[in-house]
C-alpha cells in the first residue's frame, strides 16, 4: 500500500467517523461534535485560555473564539477577563456541561464501539491508538 493510498483510507475513515459520532451526538444530546471536543479538552485543562484550546483542538484562534461564544451562549462555559494577561480571556465550564459531557462521553463511545469495536481486536485498537498518536505527535505544528 502507497502513503497516497494510506492517506486516502484515513482520512476518509476520519470523515465517516466525525459524521457517526456527531450525529449520534446531536440525536442524543442536542449538540455537535466540534462543540463536545472543545468541552473535552476544557474539562481535561480545567480554566484555561481560548489559545489552549485552539492549540489542542489544532484549529484558529479566531475559529475557537467564535466557537466558544456559541458554548457560552449555550450556558456551558464562562469567560472571564485573565488576571495576568489583559489581551486573553480565561474559559471554564459552568456545572451545566458535567451532565451533558457524562451523557457525550457515552454516545461517543457506543458511536466509536459501533464503527470500529467489532472490526478490530482490543490489541490492534490499542496498537493503532498508539501508531496514530505518535504520527499525530510528530506532526504537530509547534
Amino acid at each position: 500500500m502507497g502513503l497516497y493510498e494510506m492517506f486516502f483510507d484515513l482520512t476518509r475513515l476520519e470523515i465517516h467517523l466525525w459524521e457517526r459520532v456527531d450525529q449520534a451526538l446531536r440525536a442524543e444530546c442536542g449538540v455537535s461534535l466540534g462543540r463536545v471536543e472543545a468541552m473535552l479538552v476544557m474539562r481535561r485543562l480545567g480554566t484555561c485560555r481560548i489559545q489552549d484550546v485552539s492549540r489542542e483542538l489544532s484549529v484558529t484562534v479566531g475559529g475557537t473564539s467564535k466557537l466558544m461564544d456559541r458554548i457560552e451562549e449555550s450556558g456551558y462555559c464562562l469567560r472571564r477577563p485573565n488576571p495576568d494577561d489583559r489581551r486573553s480571556s480565561l474559559i471554564e465550564l459552568t456545572a451545566a456541561a458535567g451532565p451533558l459531557l457524562e451523557r457525550a462521553d457515552a454516545v461517543i463511545e457506543a458511536a466509536l464501539q459501533a464503527s470500529l469495536g467489532g472490526h478490530l481486536a482490543d490489541e490492534e485498537l490499542e496498537a493503532l491508538g498508539r501508531q496514530l498518536g505518535r504520527l499525530r505527535r510528530s506532526n504537530e505544528i509547534a
